[in-house]
């Protein structure tokens, strides 16, 4: 029988692993690492130090709100018909990134804290293609 971290360990997601994994290549804590900072899966760089990830929830929190303010404005002016899936769908999904935007931008704050106070640097992640020491 295997042991219950075990069957744990096996069920974390990608992006969980590879966070245990640079988290222990750099000698931090998962909770001193905070967001994952790879770009595997992205087309772009990603921004994932505090103050971007600050900025990032700034910017989807006012684009959310200008939706929801053109959401009521629908409702109010009653010109238009209303498209319910388009509505739902923006609802559910502002429901979802708003608070899910702040959450990480709050655990890389608490992990630049920790790694600061803990007088510990981070060393962003190599590329998959680029040389390992």
């Amino acid at each position: 029988m295997s042991h219950p971290d075990d069957r744990r360990g096996r069920r974390k997601g990608y992006y969980a692993r590879q966070v245990e994994a640079e988290a222990e290549r750099q000698g931090l804590t998962v909770e001193e690492y905070g967001v994952y900072k790879g770009d595997v899966g992205s087309a772009v760089k990603p921004i994932n130090s505090a103050s971007g990830l600050l900025f990032l929830s700034i910017l989807i929190t006012l684009i959310m709100t200008v939706v929801g303010v053109l959401m009521v404005k629908l409702f109010v002016d009653g010109t238009e018909e209303v498209n319910w899936g388009q509505i739902v769908f923006g609802i559910v999904f502002g429901l979802w990134i708003i608070p899910t935007s702040w959450y990480l931008y709050f655990k890389e704050r608490k992990a630049s804290r920790l790694r600061y106070r803990n007088g510990k640097t981070f060393e962003p992640p190599t590329r998959r293609n680029s040389p390992r020491d």
